[in-house]
């Protein structure tokens, strides 16, 4: 499932587990894994400018609470509002 805005893209797993956020640059600056945890990045384009990678990451299973906290931060670092239904919590 795909989901495209004007600079964006976002991909969502086929299990819904899983969610990847891509820039108007081509990289990826987000991912949201119940079981690998969250990356929200900036650009390549900025990396490439000096700007560091990580703005806000974690390295374990993700839950909900994990999940409102990756969306709002898309927002605030991105402009990028992603849909709370995409991950599913059966």
């Amino acid at each position: 499932m795909n989901h495209i805005g004007p600079a964006h893209e976002i991909t969502v797993a086929p299990d819904r587990a899983t969610v990847w956020v891509n820039a108007g640059d081509g990289s990826c600056v987000g991912r949201f894994s119940k079981r690998f945890g969250v990356d929200v990045h900036t650009t390549a384009t900025e990396q490439l400018a000096g700007t560091p990678e990580c703005l806000m990451c974690t390295h374990g299973p993700a839950d909900r609470t994990a999940w409102l906290l990756f969306v709002d931060a898309m927002r605030q670092h991105h402009g990028i509002h992603i849909p709370d239904q995409l991950i599913v919590w059966s």
